[in-house]
């Protein structure tokens, strides 16, 4: 463990936990910065996401996917939504979906979120995977916001309740800033 932090140090695989198919979810480190901006889907806002990505590292709010060394997704979360934790992204890529990874990355944030009692998490009308993986892992429909993507392409903001962590040591974000 970095020296002061609650990240692991490079090849420290101590926290990190084996998810599907041998890959490990581990908080993200500083120097993963760049390979997340790599693989962040979005391209529209681009500067806004790389601006959430440094901010949720630097106060320990990304949760990574490894395959070997190399990031295949990741969440980001913070406490910026009321002051309550909300995903803010949950990415994927491409050659790695449909094998259980989006399930391990939110279930991480699950974790790292319980000492709050409850996770927000929205997604665009159109991504029917993510709508599809909050149902199954019992997220609830909480509202929608129109005018933030395309016209017809509502956010849905979804909640969940959670229960007390059963560990110690799970991550904390900071507050958006």
């Amino acid at each position: 463990m970095s020296e002061g932090t609650n990240r692991p140090e490079s090849g420290d695989r101590d926290t990190a936990k084996r998810a599907a198919d041998g890959f490990f979810i581990m908080p993200a480190l500083s120097s993963d910065l760049e390979k997340l901006v790599e693989i962040d889907v979005a391209l529209t806002l681009r500067e806004r996401q790389n601006e959430i990505l440094r901010t949720s590292v630097a106060a320990d709010g990304c949760i990574v996917a490894r395959d070997g060394e190399k990031i295949v997704g990741f969440v980001s979360w913070d406490l910026g939504f009321f002051n309550r934790p909300f995903v803010r992204l949950l990415v994927v890529i491409e050659s790695h979906r449909r094998c259980g990874l989006g399930r391990a990355l939110l279930l991480a944030v699950e974790r790292a979120a319980a000492a709050y009692g409850e996770l927000f998490v929205s997604t665009e009308t159109i991504n029917a995977p993510m709508r599809a993986l909050l149902a199954v892992h019992g997220y609830e429909p909480s509202g929608s916001i129109d005018n933030v993507n395309a016209p017809g392409n509502a956010e849905l903001v979804f909640h969940k309740s959670l229960a007390e962590p059963q560990t110690e040591g799970e991550l904390r974000p900071g507050r958006a800033g």
